[in-house]
């Protein structure tokens, strides 16, 4: 019967008497202390009923007792302790005398139980079952209290999840980035829980394509890479895990998912995929120039005169026209390319980037204000210098700008915003256009990629290695539909004064 049953019986299963039991103890020794702790001892209460110790009698003289029973009433024989304690409902005899144990069983009213010396070694055996698995309880305790503090000073963000993607259970650092106890996560959704690093949601539903789904019919650990873009409109690489957990019968019972921020990692390597394809570029670009750019000048050559003949009629001379525009546009990508590869003039010189931004505003302002265009500065005061070419940060500027007027093409503002921010120099140019979907965020600096019919695809990528050769930084940030933010950061120019010689020192 359950304990359920017994509880609502109100009787205790133990001998089916009536608990709790008023102990009187005959005799003393080494079984005494172990009689002591079982009555004493809260961790038994899981395995016995509730006793008390009420009297011991037949003690042997001299021997101490325990400290737990020294206020406890002594008698010289247990016929004097029942006769003084009518309430005590079970005797344990621990003399080890056969003929005393007999005695009790005769002399004893059947409302009191008795435990006999041999009988005792059944409750020593669970004393010390008790005691062992108190032992691991505690241990298991510390293993599991050790556990958690890893797994919570982990930084990926790990969810334990049942079958129906539910949480179970989770690290702190998702609990606390969400800003929801972890109490209130357990049982919803994992999705409700699973935040960037800015807070921001990381899914609204169960994503198909986290490893999740993979795992769960596959019985094997799985992983994804997908990219999300955060609250601020830049691009967040995540490496998503699956494990399956099993139950003791080898059934897969739960899923453990972790979330791990790859997107640091993921700019350096392709910091350096760039780099290996700049390095090839320049082999193709020597190439190009000794071997297509004198051929090339003169087909170029070669159909212009022919475009100035008049013996050529309107068919022909419109395809003259074409050999042309194609030699040119050939030319175009070839310098280009030469540009792109080309090694950097030196660290430069200490330039007012404020001042290069309003020369631009107003070179633009000039070709594009009446078109619809705005241009607005904005820039704190007192910005230090940054070090590099005037005209390279200038031509990255007017790139940057020219690639937000052709995502307006009905017109718009850009705004150019100045601060000082961490040390460095920071420029941000907004625009009000169509924006950027993760994919064109992911492959913006990628060399050759162009989202334009005409276009080369090393516009960006220009301007990211020209930033990063004076020391600084490149990112977007983008949304569809809500326009695209270029930010460049740039250190300062240091200025380092020539020793002056003391004339005083002069001999």
């Amino acid at each position: 019967m359950d304990d359920f049953a017994y509880e609502n019986l109100g009787i205790c299963y133990w001998n089916g008497t009536l608990g709790p039991f008023n102990v009187g103890v005959v005799g003393t020794g080494s079984m005494l202390r172990v009689l002591l702790d079982i009555i004493y001892n809260e961790a038994f209460r899981e395995f016995l009923p509730e006793m008390c110790l009420s009297a011991i009698s037949d003690t042997t003289p001299g021997e101490p007792l325990p400290e737990d029973c020294e206020t406890c009433p002594i008698y010289p024989t247990y016929r004097e302790m029942l006769d003084a304690h009518p309430e005590i409902n079970l005797v344990v005899e621990i003399t080890g005398d056969r003929g005393a144990a007999a005695s009790l069983r005769k002399e004893l009213p059947a409302t009191v139980a008795l435990i006999d010396h041999r009988e005792l070694i059944f409750l020593c055996g669970l004393h010390d079952m008790a005691v062992v698995k108190g032992h691991y309880m505690t241990s298991l305790d510390h293993q599991r209290t050790l556990i958690q503090s890893i797994i919570d000073e982990i930084r990926e963000d790990i969810f334990l999840l049942d079958k129906s993607g539910n949480i179970q259970d989770l690290n702190r650092t998702v609990w606390q980035r969400a800003g929801v106890p972890r109490k209130e996560l357990l049982g919803r959704p994992c999705w409700e829980a699973a935040r960037l690093r800015d807070g921001s949601t990381f899914c609204n539903q169960l994503d198909p394509v986290c490893p999740f789904h993979k795992t769960l019919l596959s019985g094997r650990k799985e992983e994804a890479l997908v990219t999300r873009v955060n609250g601020g409109g830049l691009l967040q690489y995540y490496r998503l895990y699956a494990y399956p957990i099993f139950d003791m019968r080898g059934n897969m019972s739960h899923i453990m998912v972790m979330h791990r921020d790859i997107t640091e990692r993921t700019q350096r390597e392709k910091y350096q995929q760039q780099q290996d394809k700049f390095a090839i570029i320049g082999e193709i670009s020597t190439y190009l120039a000794h071997e297509i750019r004198n051929p090339l000048y003169a087909v170029g050559g070669f159909a212009n005169a022919l475009l100035r003949s008049p013996k050529l009629d309107e068919q022909e001379r419109e395809k003259v026209q074409i050999i042309v525009e194609e030699t040119r546009r050939l030319d175009k990508l070839l310098t280009n390319m030469l540009n792109f590869v080309r090694p950097s003039p030196g660290p430069g010189s200490a330039v007012d980037l404020a001042e290069v931004c309003r020369d631009v505003a107003e070179l633009m302002d000039v070709g594009y204000g009446r078109q619809g265009y705005a241009f607005v500065i904005k820039a704190e005061e007192h910005l230090p210098s940054v070090q590099g070419d005037a005209d390279s940060l200038k031509q990255c500027l007017v790139n940057i700008i020219r690639n937000s007027i052709e995502a307006m093409p009905g017109g718009g503002e850009i705004t150019i915003d100045l601060s000082l921010g961490d040390g460095d120099v920071v420029v941000r140019i907004t625009d009000t256009g169509s924006g950027m979907s993760e994919t064109e965020l992911d492959r913006a600096f990628n060399p050759f990629y162009s989202t334009k019919a005409d276009g080369n695809g090393l516009g960006l990528a220009l301007i990211k290695k020209i930033i990063e050769e004076s020391g600084g930084h490149v990112t977007l940030a983008s949304r569809p539909g809500q326009g695209t933010t270029v930010t460049l950061r740039l250190p300062p120019a240091m200025d380092v004064e020539h020793p002056v010689r003391n004339e005083s020192n002069n001999i």
